[in-house]
């Protein structure tokens, strides 16, 4: 019998169990807004996608929207799955504003009801978003679609599949489940496997069944999928482009959110960055570090993690292992001697991976690092951030624009919204040191007060980090603008 985690609740990196608060905006302190975005920034289809908690449990949106680069949105689609229900496919308007730096907000306008974000745009075709009202919160993206791919045409062969949430809608079990299936030009699928977590029971490197027309025809860039591996799991998909959908299941029991991205291969070798959050024994938990492989199936003694195990800190801990992948996609990652077990699933999404251990349930990628060795140069101009965790007592999320100089030291504005308060345009400032594998120490300074995380330096253009103060445990992303 598995061990069991003992927490009723799941995001898809940060599980844990929270309840809206009901506070109103705070006033912003922000200095001035500068750049060249605007709400051209801004233009033609999009698919989004976030997840968190409402006053109900967990909380998974996925949809779609046409902006027009004025500030109206024009049209969409909009599914959401929550502890009050499931609203499906519903159509959506709205309005957005794009500020100078890349920060914006933006309303979206469905029967079910009206969904206030925030967000900060990386690039033409990306922003990170944040739930942003007083009745929930969650972190998630908005990508570009490509219209190219709305058909089963374009999306035949292999897609890596990463999702998480709870096992009944609400405040249900942990769980989360990765894996591989092929489709063809009908819709079929037919291989796959896939492994389950579910509050540390563990169904591991299980066959998907062959299914006849399983995925529909993305004809707008929406479609439905089912997956069969023992149970049926019913998904609606919306499509950013060849490589990558988003994804939403449907049932009331399980309800799952994440990605698919198109299978890369079965070669895993060079090192990597990395982060994965979730729940363990002792609480919320989220970890990260760097993976250096020989590409032989050896995870180097160079290798190392940071972890925050329900407010308990572990810095710079010494990782090495073993690691295969099979012919199918699907592989096999074991650290330290066993004591810590992931399926791992190389993508064009990176390295997916879901920890098979029963005493965790944690999901998370791991991204190929290139432009080492690093230092401090190698955070340098605008950047987007998005985090998501827990504090004590609440879900938090936050993005924030900020321009760093190269030398350590970053400014610029966040977004937060803790439980239900909001508090937009804060101050943000910080500091921060790189070293030459591309793990960094800082802090960030905000109207949170001192944050100290710990950063996973993919690229100049990526940076992956966690939190590492006992009193809040998160994970999350820079991304160059």
């Amino acid at each position: 019998m598995a061990a069991r985690i003992g927490l009723t609740f799941s995001l898809v990196l940060i599980f844990f169990l929270v309840l809206a608060g009901c506070g109103g905006s705070g006033a912003g302190t922000a200095g001035p807004i500068n750049g060249s975005f605007n709400n051209s920034s801004l233009t033609g289809s999009f698919a989004f996608s976030f997840t968190g908690s409402n006053q109900f449990g967990f909380l998974a949106v996925a949809g779609s929207f046409q902006a027009n680069g004025s500030g109206t949105i024009t049209g969409g689609t909009i599914d959401v799955n929550s502890g009050n229900g499931g609203f499906f496919n519903q159509s959506v308007t709205g309005t957005y504003n794009v500020h100078n730096n890349g920060q914006g907000t933006a309303t979206l306008i469905a029967s079910s009801g009206t969904f206030d974000i925030n967000f900060v745009i990386v690039s033409t075709g990306h922003a990170l978003i944040i739930r942003f009202d007083n009745n929930s919160t969650a972190s998630g993206s908005i990508d570009a679609q490509s219209s190219s791919a709305f058909a089963l045409s374009a999306l035949t062969g292999s897609l890596v599949f990463n999702v998480s949430g709870v096992d009944v809608a609400g405040t249900g079990n942990t769980d989360a489940s990765a894996g591989i299936f092929t489709i063809d030009g009908s819709g079929d699928v037919t291989s796959g496997v896939q492994d389950t977590n579910d509050n540390g029971a563990v169904a591991a490197n299980v066959a998907i069944t062959p299914t006849a027309t399983a995925m529909s025809n993305p004809t707008s860039g929406r479609g439905t999928l089912s997956i069969t591996a023992g149970a049926t799991r019913n998904f609606v998909y919306y499509v950013v482009d060849s490589n990558h959908l988003k994804l939403l299941e449907v049932d009331s029991a399980p309800a799952l959110a994440g990605d698919a991205f198109r299978q890369t291969g079965t070669a895993i070798s060079g090192s990597f960055a990395f982060t994965v959050g979730g729940v363990s024994t002792g609480g919320p938990f989220a970890a990260g570090g760097i993976l250096n492989t020989d590409g032989a199936g050896n995870v180097l003694n160079t290798s190392l993690e940071d972890s925050n195990n329900g407010g308990t800190i572990a810095e710079n801990v010494a990782l090495s292992g073993t690691y295969s992948v099979a012919g199918n996609g699907r592989g096999t990652m074991a650290l330290n001697s066993g004591s810590i077990n992931y399926a791992i699933y190389p993508s064009t999404g990176g390295v997916q991976a879901l920890e098979i251990d029963a005493t965790t349930v944690a999901a998370g990628t791991a991204l190929q690092q290139s432009g080492g060795p690093f230092s401090n140069s190698a955070i340098q101009g605008n950047y987007g951030l998005n985090f998501t965790g827990v504090t004590t007592t609440n879900e938090l999320d936050s993005d924030a624009q900020f321009a760093a100089n190269g030398s350590g030291h970053l400014t610029g504005a966040a977004d937060f919204n803790s439980g239900g308060t909001l508090t937009p345009n804060q101050s943000l400032s910080g500091n921060y040191s790189i070293a030459a594998n591309g793990r960094g120490t800082g802090t960030l300074q905000s109207s949170l007060g001192t944050q100290n995380v710990v950063f996973y330096t993919v690229s100049n253009s990526r940076v992956l980090f966690i939190d590492v103060d006992p009193a809040l445990v998160a994970t999350g992303v820079m991304e160059h603008q």
